[in-house]
């Protein structure tokens, strides 16, 4: 229990020196707060939602499939909430993850994301993502950890693109106590590259992940269920005060 809150402890320290040393910031409205990883499943589909709650509403559904051991593409369709409206059709976007190393074999495992979203509303640019994802299981004081940062860059393409391209930081240290249940933290952020981007947001708080099978469910199949789920705090008056986030995704291997 020691060595966990020591663990805890140094990561929280990290991440807020990050913060406040280089004036890492998310725009104001970004919702998209998930965690990459540059390891892929091959010949493995995924079924994956995501939700996330705050002054907004955003729900994500992905379809996403490994072709081989370094090649995944995916389609999600993403619905919205305004503050007091409901729920309408807000974007689409075409994805594909390359992993660039072998897992475990060097220091780091190391991949790579690009995203194409085309939005429902009119006047809304379109975008494109890309970025390095890094991933690196370490042991730390008797204490497996797994320790991933995805640094991407955006950039609002079309006549209704506004402001400089940004870079989106998030970063995820979670210690693998069993399974079911690993605790951990997240921060998120972003930077715009330019001198009129907008204010600058930053979040940070506990998360947990986990995995568990179908056939321990009593499910005579292969796969299974990873859910991960955080509650994240504002870090200034810019952002919401308080972000819930929840991911389940089914694995079906093929």
């Amino acid at each position: 229990m020691m060595d966990f809150r020591l663990h805890m402890r140094r990561i929280r320290v990290m991440v807020a020196a990050a913060v406040v040393g280089s004036g890492w910031a998310m725009p104001a409205g970004a919702e998209d707060l998930k965690i990459r990883s540059p390891i892929i499943d091959s010949q493995e589909l995924e079924f994956e939602n995501n939700f996330t709650i705050g002054r907004s509403k955003n729900a994500v559904s992905e379809f996403e499939y490994g072709f081989n051991d370094w090649l995944k593409l995916g389609v999600e369709g993403e619905l919205a909430a305004d503050p007091g409206h409901g729920f309408h059709y807000d974007a689409a976007a075409v994805e594909s993850y390359l992993q660039l190393t072998p897992q475990g074999k060097y220091w780091a495992d190391v991949g790579m994301f690009a995203e194409y979203e085309n939005t429902a509303r009119q006047g809304d640019p379109r975008s494109l993502t890309v970025g390095p994802l890094v991933q690196k299981e370490v042991q730390l004081f008797g204490v497996d950890t797994v320790d991933t940062v995805n640094a991407l860059f955006t950039k609002e393409m079309g006549a209704w693109s506004v402001g400089p391209p940004r870079l989106q930081l998030a970063a995820q240290s979670r210690v693998r106590l069993n399974p079911y249940f690993q605790p951990g933290i997240e921060y998120y952020g972003s930077r715009s590259l330019g001198a009129h981007g907008a204010e600058p947001e930053h979040r940070i708080g506990p998360m947990f992940a986990g995995r568990v099978g179908f056939r321990e469910l009593g499910i005579n199949a292969p796969g299974g269920i990873k859910y991960d789920a955080a509650y994240l705090r504002g870090l200034n008056h810019a952002t919401d005060p308080s972000t819930f986030r929840v991911r389940a995704e089914f694995e079906f291997p093929l």
